[in-house]
């Protein structure tokens, strides 16, 4: 991780935390649209399909009602109308309610069985047509009896045994429905189950391992930037010797580098100064040497010259010769040194140059640094801009939670309407007991009436057949209306648990958006910790431009000593022509001594 760039660090951690936050919202989602498709298929599918089965059963069984009630003979031509427009009612009915079942989706169990029902309907349906011809034929001479025995056995015998399959087709169709939404009820349980579990793991992952990338990025850039600004500080404080363990390949380590190169420059340009500033002065002092013998020699020549102007031009010539030497050697040395001095200039100009490229390799970390705050920036405002979709998503799950209460007050809707059904079926019960009792009185009077009353004891004995038929019936629909009371009732409660459940995916994604607010506030953290970076590279390149000032310097001096080292040149130039003149002199002086 030493050799990635500040930049690439950061844009990789925030790109991480990114991916968990929109993972986290997926998760969210598919949890909500999983629990949302369910709770629709219960409201759209098994619903509506039970209410129109329970229909359908509810008017075919009208139907036998009314079919057995055309069968009394004493009924009046109004109550015999009254009856088939009842007929007709019925089959408009439930062939209303087959239309909305048939819109339905249906699993394959479910076709079976209606496929099953569609050929048992239509056979029960020229049954049922059979059977009204003959009690419409029957119902043109009510005098005959075959007509009317026969007509009563075809509705006991054959019309009644085809309407009970088709209702046990119906019945049956009903609890597969029932059947299927417990299933469906039972997998939605599992789904949001798991949603909720992956949620709050990830709700509790995202936020460590925010914190864990946050701290990790800001440990490997604070520690070698602090050791790397140390440095520099002693380096400014004239400490050459300082040791830099920072060594890695991102900015900072570059800087590092930089800082470690520009040094060793300078303690080597250093060196050689001081060198050629020590060989300057041991030639300087030769030369003033060398001077105040030439100044000696000339003293005692002016004072030889009345003595002998021979004698003294031999010892002349002798130091003149020294001289001669003494200026040619220091010449060579005043020219070394001058060399010295201009290879040192160019050191100087060397370091110089290195501490501007390392003072814009500072300036390129402060940039960088820069850029790393605006990708924060960027990442803070994309985790914001997460924690705004999961708002969306809990203003979502809101929406969901209120259609599930909405479901549940029309479960409890049915169950009460199917309770009022229950009711009304107590109270038809009752009537059959009254005309069973009736029919039972009937048959006494009769009886008692002996052979006048025999027809009306068939009647009579007829009605109460009858009126034990539909205690019968009436029973059956109450058996079957209790049965859609419990599907209620288990519906009321899988729609409860459903909203809990929906309540809990609204608390786990709460967190979530308390999880992305964290994270933005770490954003502003590392944004804050990045501008620190930034600020701390400004205070390096100004320690950094220091010691170039202290290099412009020793380069003044190195040019000056170059100057003092060209003013010697040019000393000891005319140093050796006054040697040359005093050679001529004392060649001169030889003439006249050995004229004399």
């Amino acid at each position: 991780m030493k050799n990635i760039r500040i930049g690439m660090r950061l844009i990789g951690a925030f790109v991480i935390v990114a991916v968990l936050t929109v993972a986290v919202g997926v998760e969210g989602y598919i949890g909500l649209r999983t629990a949302e498709k369910e709770i629709e298929e219960m409201a759209d599918v098994y619903l509506p399909s039970i209410d129109a089965l329970a229909r359908m059963r509810y008017n075919m069984r009208n139907l036998t009602v009314v079919v057995r009630t055309l069968l009394i003979a004493d009924l009046s031509d109004q109550e015999r109308a009254r009856q088939r427009d009842l007929l007709r009612q019925a089959r408009e009915n439930y062939g209303q309610a087959m239309k909305k079942f048939e819109s339905l989706e249906r699993y394959e169990n479910e076709e079976r069985v209606w496929q099953a029902f569609l050929v048992q309907l239509q056979k029960t349906r020229d049954i049922n047509d059979k059977t009204l011809d003959m009690i419409a034929a029957w119902e043109k001479n009510l005098q005959d009896r075959a007509l009317y025995d026969a007509a009563t056995a075809q509705v006991i015998g054959e019309t009644g045994e085809a309407n009970r399959v088709l209702i046990g087709q119906i019945s049956q169709l009903i609890e597969l429905n029932l059947e299927n939404a417990e299933k469906d009820k039972l997998g939605a349980k599992t789904n949001i189950a798991g949603h909720i579990t992956l949620m709050a793991s990830m709700g509790i992952f995202s936020p460590l391992l925010a914190f864990g990338l946050g701290l990790m990025l800001t440990r490997s850039i604070i520690r070698p930037l602090g050791q790397t600004l140390r440095f520099a500080e002693n380096v400014a404080q004239g400490d050459l010797d300082a040791e830099l363990a920072v060594r890695q390949g991102d900015e900072v380590g570059r800087v590092a580098e930089s800082l470690r190169a520009m040094v060793e420059t300078l303690k080597k340009t250093l060196r050689q100064a001081q060198e050629q500033s020590r060989i300057a002065t041991d030639e300087s002092e030769n030369a003033r040497r060398a001077m105040a013998q030439a100044e000696e020699a000339q003293r005692q020549a002016v004072q030889a010259r009345a003595q002998g102007l021979l004698e003294a031009a031999h010892k002349l010539e002798d130091v003149v010769a020294v001289v001669s030497s003494a200026s040619e050697q220091l010449s060579a040395q005043v020219e070394q040194s001058s060399r010295g001095a201009e290879i040192q200039t160019d050191r100087v100009t060397e370091t110089a140059t290195a501490m501007e490229e390392m003072n814009a390799t500072v300036l390129e970390v402060a940039k960088n640094a820069s850029q790393a705050s605006d990708s924060a920036d960027s990442a803070r405002k994309q985790a914001a801009d997460g924690a705004a979709v999961v708002g969306e998503v809990v203003k979502g799950i809101g929406q969901v939670e209120a259609q599930a209460q909405s479901l549940k007050t029309d479960m409890g809707d049915l169950g009460r309407q199917a309770e009022g059904i229950g009711q009304i079926l107590n109270v038809i019960s009752d009537i059959a007991d009254q005309t069973n009792l009736l029919a039972l009185n009937a048959a006494i009077e009769a009886a008692r009436a002996g052979d006048a009353g025999r027809g009306f004891a068939v009647v009579a004995d007829e009605v109460r057949k009858l009126a034990e038929k539909t205690m019968q019936a009436t029973k059956e629909v109450g058996q079957a209306i209790s049965g859609i009371q419990q599907g209620a009732r288990k519906n009321l409660d899988n729609a409860g648990a459903s909203a809990q459940a929906i309540e809990r995916v609204t608390a786990m994604a709460r967190q979530a958006g308390e999880a992305l607010r964290q994270i933005v506030t770490l954003a502003d953290t590392v944004s804050d910790q990045v501008r620190n970076i930034a600020a701390a590279s400004e205070q390096q390149s100004a320690t950094s431009e220091e010691i170039n000032r202290s290099i412009e310097d020793i380069n003044r001096v190195s040019a000056e000593t170059l100057a003092a080292m060209r003013q010697s040149t040019q000393a000891v130039g005319e140093l050796a022509v006054q040697s040359q003149k005093l050679q001529q002199l004392i060649n001169n002086l030889k003439s006249e001594g050995e004229a004399a």
